[in-house]
C-alpha cells in the first residue's frame, strides 16, 4: 500500500506557543529543513536550475524580512513551497482561541471572540448575557476579533449595543436572480434545509428573485440602524482585528467604526467582503464542487473591501501570538493601557 507522508511543518511558534512570528527567521528554518531533509530536493534542484532555484529563495527571503503578521508570512512560506510543484508538501499549523470574557483590571474587560459562524452564536449571546454587568460597569470593553475568519451576521447582533453610541449606516447586499440562484433557494425548501423561522422570508425572496430575473435584487434597503439600547458604560470599546478578520467580521468591523466610542487596532484585514452569501455547488465530477457568492454589497463601486482590507485606527506592531487562549497578551495590554490614557484626556 502506497503510504502518504506529508511534511506538515508546525513551526517553533506553533509547537511551543512561546515564540512569535519573526518571519524571516521562520523563511531560514523552513529553507534549512527542505534543502536538508525533503527526499525530493535534490530531483527537484539541479545544476541546469539551481541558479533560478537560488534566486527565488533570495527573493522571497527578501519579501520575508518586510512581513510582521503571521498569514501573510505564510502565504510567503507556501509560495517558496510551490517552487517543487509536491502537493505532499504544505504548512500546518495550530492555533489555539477560545471564546472567553475575562476582567483585565478595575476599569477594563475583554471578550475574545475567535468566530462569527452560525454555530458560535449562542455561545457569544451566552457569554455577553453571563457577564453583562461587570461589561457595564466599566468604562472599557475590548472586543478581541483575532483569528475571526467571519460567519454569519446574527452572529454579532449582541455585541452592537456594547459598541453602539449613535445612529450608523447599514449598507444592504444585491442578489444575482438568475436561474441557478433561484433553483437553489427553491430546492433548499423542498429539502427543508432553511434555517427554521426563515422559511416564509426565503418564500417571498425566491418571489422577488423571479420578479426581478435576469439583474439583481436588493431584499434589504440601505438603512440607517438607531438602537434602542445604548450603555453609558463602556465608555471607550477597543477592537482588535489581524488579517485573519474577513466577511462578517468585516461586516462587523465596519459597523462599529461607526460609533463614536470605538477605536480600532491591530493590522489590516484580510479583504472577503464585497461579494458574499457563498453557496456550494456540485460540478460534473462526483465529489467536486465550487463556493461561489450569490451578492454583492451596494458599497460597490465607490467603497471596496475585497483585496484591500480595512485599515484599523491605530497600528499594532508587536509580535503575534498564536497562544491566545483567555490570556492576556502584548496586543490587549497595549490596547488597554492606550484606552486608559484617552480616558484621562477625556476626564
Amino acid at each position: 500500500m502506497k503510504q502518504l507522508i506529508i511534511i506538515c511543518l508546525i513551526f517553533q511558534f506553533c509547537s511551543t506557543f512561546s515564540q512569535n512570528c519573526d518571519c524571516e527567521n521562520e523563511f531560514d528554518f523552513l529553507v534549512k529543513k527542505i534543502e536538508s531533509d525533503y527526499a525530493g530536493f535534490h530531483d527537484k534542484v539541479t545544476e541546469e536550475n539551481v541558479s533560478d532555484y537560488n534566486q527565488f529563495t533570495a527573493d522571497l527571503r527578501t519579501k520575508a524580512q518586510e512581513i510582521q503578521t503571521f498569514k501573510i508570512c505564510t502565504m510567503v512560506l507556501e509560495e517558496w513551497l510551490s517552487y517543487f510543484n509536491d502537493k505532499h508538501l504544505m504548512l500546518g499549523y495550530e492555533s489555539s482561541i477560545y471564546y472567553t470574557y475575562k476582567a483585565i483590571d478595575e476599569n477594563s474587560s475583554m471578550l475574545r471572540i475567535p468566530s462569527f459562524s452560525w454555530n458560535s452564536k449562542q455561545l457569544i449571546d451566552t457569554l455577553i448575557l453571563n457577564n453583562i454587568k461587570e461589561i457595564t460597569s466599566k468604562p472599557i470593553l475590548i472586543i478581541d476579533l483575532r483569528g475571526n475568519g467571519g460567519g454569519t451576521d446574527y452572529a454579532y447582533q449582541e455585541l452592537l449595543p456594547l459598541v453602539y453610541s449613535n445612529p450608523y449606516i447599514s449598507k444592504g447586499v444585491e442578489y444575482l436572480a438568475s436561474e441557478g440562484n433561484i433553483n437553489f433557494f427553491e430546492k433548499a425548501l423542498e429539502d427543508g434545509n432553511i434555517k427554521e423561522g426563515r422559511e416564509e422570508e426565503t418564500r417571498i425572496l425566491v418571489d422577488s428573485l423571479k420578479a426581478n430575473k435576469g439583474s439583481f435584487y436588493q431584499e434589504y434597503p440601505n438603512d440607517t440602524i438607531v438602537n434602542d439600547i445604548k450603555y453609558t458604560k463602556p465608555k471607550l470599546v477597543g477592537i482588535i482585528i489581524d488579517d485573519f478578520c474577513a466577511s462578517s467580521c468585516e461586516q462587523f468591523i465596519l459597523s462599529a467604526k461607526q460609533s463614536n466610542k470605538t477605536v480600532v487596532f491591530g493590522t489590516r484585514t484580510l479583504g472577503v467582503l464585497d461579494y458574499s452569501n457563498v453557496v456550494p455547488q456540485d460540478l460534473l465530477t462526483k465529489g467536486l464542487y465550487v463556493r461561489y457568492p450569490m451578492t454583492r454589497s451596494t458599497r460597490l463601486p465607490e467603497n471596496p473591501v475585497d483585496n484591500i482590507g480595512i485599515k484599523p485606527d491605530v497600528e499594532i506592531n508587536k509580535p503575534v501570538n498564536l497562544d491566545l487562549k483567555d490570556g492576556i497578551d502584548e496586543w490587549v495590554i497595549f490596547v488597554n493601557e492606550y484606552l486608559l490614557r484617552q480616558l484621562e484626556i477625556e476626564k
